[in-house]
This record gives structure tokens, sequence and C-alpha cells, in this order.
């Protein structure tokens, strides 16, 4: 039973079991659930980093669908990664003037390793109009430099991580060394 008006107070619109508890059972039972609580959580980061999940890989709830990537028809385009940068065209010139070349620069994010990734991009390539000039795996992704077969003065690198895949194609390529 209560034992002073605040305790009175605060189990009146309790169910008359829990009336008899004292203010510290209560507040015991309350951390109790609240570590349960921290302890799922927890579990459940861990499980998802465990599992190879690549955050970026997948949008948050309302976020939209993401833009797709404006590449060549016949380009492979890795199933189920998400584009998470799109920049197209050549930077300004250091006198400020556009270049008005062709160039598509994309950052994809997948929950597959490099490994994975680079053998999709090496057998995707070789169906293609695309010519392959140089691969360097390093078992985790690696580097593939090419070019079109019909266009040889348009093409570029793919540079292939853990949950990365990173293209800079275009006109007068390879131009430049994807990040």
């Amino acid at each position: 039973m209560p034992h002073t008006a605040g305790e009175k107070e605060l189990t009146a619109n309790l169910p008359e079991r829990e009336q008899g508890n004292s203010l510290g059972s209560r507040l015991r039972s309350v951390l109790v659930k609240l570590t349960r609580l921290a302890t799922m959580a927890g579990a459940s980061c861990f499980l998802l980093t465990m599992s190879g999940c690549n955050p970026d890989a997948h949008p948050l709830p309302g976020m939209g669908t993401p833009e797709a990537a404006n590449v060549p028809a016949d380009f492979p385009v890795y199933p189920a990664a998400l584009a998470l940068t799109l920049m197209y065209g050549y930077p300004p010139n250091a006198d400020g003037s556009k270049d008005r070349r062709e160039r598509d620069d994309i950052t994809w994010a997948t929950d597959d390793g490099g490994d994975k990734t680079f053998a999709f991009y090496k057998a995707g390539l070789a169906k293609g109009d695309w010519v392959e000039q140089s691969a360097v795996d390093n078992n985790h992704g690696g580097l593939i430099v090419f070019n079109r077969k019909s266009k040889p003065s348009f093409g570029g690198s793919i540079f292939l991580a853990d949950g990365k895949i990173h293209v800079i194609m275009g006109q007068d390529c390879p131009c430049g060394t994807p990040s």
C-alpha cells in the first residue's frame, strides 16, 4: 500500500494488483523493460552489420524513388544498385567556359561485395559494344577501363569496391580515375 500522499496520487489510476507495489519496484520493472528494448535494438543493428547490408543501398521510407542513372542503353547496370550521386558533363574549364562534351559520373551503392560486382561488369562489358582496355582485380573489387567498339573515343573507368560502384564515362575518356 502507498505510504505517502505522493505515492497515493501516483498509484490512484493503477490497476488494483499494482497499487501495493512500491515505487522502487515499479521503477525496477521499467528499467528492466528499457534494458530489454535496448538489447533488442543493439542485436538488430549487430545482425544488419553482420549480414553485409549497406545502408546506402536502401533508401529511407518516405524519401521517394531515387533518380535512375542516365547511361547508354547497352551499358550494364548492376541489379538492385541504388544511384547515390549523378553528375553529367565536364566541370568548367579553367577560364570559366563550359566544356560541352558528354560525360557521366555516377556512384551506386549495393549490398554485394566488390568481387561480385567486378565479375558482373567484366561479363557485362564483354556482351555489348564495349572493349575492356585493362582490368585490375583485388578480390574486393578493382578497376576496369573500357571504351566503345563502334566509337573508341567514348569510354570510361569503373571503380568497384565492397558496397560501391563508381563509373566515369564519356566522350574522350577514360577521363580520370573514380574514387
